[in-house]
């Protein structure tokens, strides 16, 4: 047993510490949070995450009315987020729908709208001399590029990630009523039932016009399955550019390879999602009574798998706490595993990498501004920043006319 708290200040201040304390024996008991089991091993994290049978993620109410299950630690209330707290064959239908505009190809089809808002947001931020990466670079991009893929406003692009953000910060609304994820909800409620009426074009209406097994989905899994994809991709992603951001600072020479080698670019791609985890971790429940690493673990337990702590195995990895752009064999779980493996992964690789590119040839002298910069109040779910300042020579826009008047 173990006294670990994934949401203590003392868990953000140290993460990599306690996550090495935790692996230490990677499945242990903490009698936090109602008690749950902290899997951490590299190996335990992959076969369980793999495991279809014995670990669900699907919210449900106990015999006490009480909600419980889910993909977080304590259980989130007020929404689903679907496909991921869906299992088969509910998610099987789910992520069929979801499977196409993710693919490989079709993602790939989506570099040149990439680059376009890679180069929007620098234009947008470049003759300042000093920014807030986080909100002016990482996460407009990714909400403008997830925005057009959904087929809703882009002008919208602020109004969704300034409360997706307000969710790791744990910096409250004020009591605005629309702040935080109820703003996002009732947004993503009133855009559906409008398009229903007048439909448009992207992945939003593909979804009120999808059908499983012959029948329509409802308004609310469609907004469950939209708002899944809103929140899983935009401060990940825009945690992982902030954290290569921060890391390349006064490293040129591989900021040079960056720019000019392909190779380098996609190793480093997978060195960076392993070395900083943007996702930090998943809860699931156990769904039977069984026997894990001399444990035994029973039905209903929850589990939470740690990312991080698995990508930072030194049984798997030489040398992990390092970063190592050239690190061939890079089995990691960024993105998770199994059946709830990121649905993103390939567009959060591609717009890394167009934006990384975008960002050291534009921005070549920036300095980040260490004593204001500030992670994300909840650590174990996120390891990005709440704000991640930089001073630089300010340059030239590429574009006179703005593809948007305000980003």
């Amino acid at each position: 047993m173990t006294g670990i708290d994934i949401h203590s200040p003392e868990y953000r201040e140290r993460t990599t510490d306690f996550e090495a304390e935790a692996r230490s024996c990677p499945v242990r008991w903490t009698d936090r949070h109602e008690g749950h089991w902290l899997i951490s091993g590299h190996d335990t994290v992959t076969e369980g995450l793999r495991d279809r049978d014995r670990y669900s993620t699907v919210k449900y109410t106990d015999e006490n009315g009480k909600l419980c299950g889910g993909l977080t630690i304590p259980t989130a209330e007020g929404y689903r987020a679907l496909p991921n707290e869906a299992d088969p064959p509910e998610w099987d239908g789910l992520r069929r729908l979801l499977a196409k505009p993710f693919s490989p190809g079709a993602i790939e089809q989506l570099r040149p709208m990439i680059q376009r808002y890679a180069t929007e947001v620098v234009d947008h931020m470049i003759e300042a001399g000093e920014a807030d990466f986080v909100m002016e670079v990482g996460s407009p991009v990714t909400a403008l590029v997830t925005l057009d893929i959904l087929g809703l406003p882009l002008t919208d692009w602020r109004f969704y990630a300034e409360r997706i953000h307000q969710t790791f910060t744990g910096v409250p609304g004020g009591g605005d009523s629309e702040a935080g994820i109820p703003g996002i909800q009732k947004r993503l409620s009133e855009s559906i039932a409008a398009r229903r009426l007048n439909p448009g074009s992207g992945l939003l209406d593909d979804l009120i016009a999808a059908e499983i097994d012959g029948e329509p989905l409802t308004d609310e899994t469609v907004k469950d399955l939209v708002y899944d994809i809103l929140v899983g991709g935009f401060d990940t992603t825009a945690g992982l550019l902030a954290g290569a951001v921060r890391y390349l600072e006064d490293k040129p020479q591989e900021r040079e390879r960056l720019l000019t080698d392909d190779t380098c670019l996609r190793t480093a791609t997978e060195e960076f999602l392993r070395y900083i985890s943007p996702a930090v971790g998943l809860a699931k429940t156990a769904t039977a009574d069984f026997e894990l690493d001399g444990e035994t673990v029973h039905k209903g337990d929850r589990m939470w798998f740690m990312y991080r702590a698995a990508n930072w195995d030194p049984e798997e990895f030489a040398n992990p706490e390092q970063v190592d752009l050239d690190r061939a064999r890079n089995r990691h779980v960024a993105f998770g595993s199994g059946i709830h493996r990121c649905l993103g992964s390939h567009l959060a690789r591609v717009i890394f990498q167009t934006v990384i590119r975008e960002f050291l040839t534009r921005v070549p002298d920036y300095r980040v501004v260490q004593d204001e910069a500030e992670s994300y109040v909840f650590a174990c779910v996120n390891a990005g920043f709440a704000v991640l300042p930089l001073r630089y020579t300010p340059g030239p826009r590429i574009h006179e006319t703005p593809v948007l008047e305000q980003v």
